[in-house]
């Protein structure tokens, strides 16, 4: 991703606005706060190799989080092309809550470009806006 992402830049050289445009982004993707050791191994343990938040395991604090607990409608937003979180990670929320109103919304685009993108801007508020004018 991060090579073809730089040669890709290349083709940006000609154009001022939408070079500036990548560096703005670039600037943000790496100006995030570091995150404490302990609790992104925790994260990765709990999340990830042990699956506990489908499976009603997650602690938090005396709490044990169950998603069949949450009942309201859920939109479930996601980029089709995500590194960080595949659409099958996403996908796995249907029927694990208690909702009856389940939807789900797949943007043809990656993690970022799902927020920030021109195609994303002109198609995602919109379908939530759909979304929830049908539920008001």
């Amino acid at each position: 991703l991060m090579g073809q992402k730089y040669l890709g830049m290349v083709d940006m050289m000609g154009d001022a606005k939408t070079l500036k445009n990548f560096m703005r982004m670039e600037k943000w993707i790496f100006d995030s706060p570091d995150q404490a050791g302990e609790t992104f191994r925790q994260f990765i343990k709990d999340f990830f190799q042990q699956n506990k938040l489908l499976k009603g395991e997650v602690q938090i604090g005396k709490y044990t989080i169950d998603l069949k607990n949450v009942t309201m409608p859920i939109l479930n937003v996601f980029a089709e092309q995500d590194h960080l979180v595949p659409p099958d990670a996403s996908r796995a929320l249907n029927g694990a809550t208690g909702s009856s109103d389940y939807t789900e919304l797949s943007f043809k685009g990656g993690h970022i470009g799902i927020y920030v993108s021109g195609k994303a801007q002109k198609t995602i508020p919109p379908a939530i806006g759909e979304w929830l004018t049908k539920r008001s």
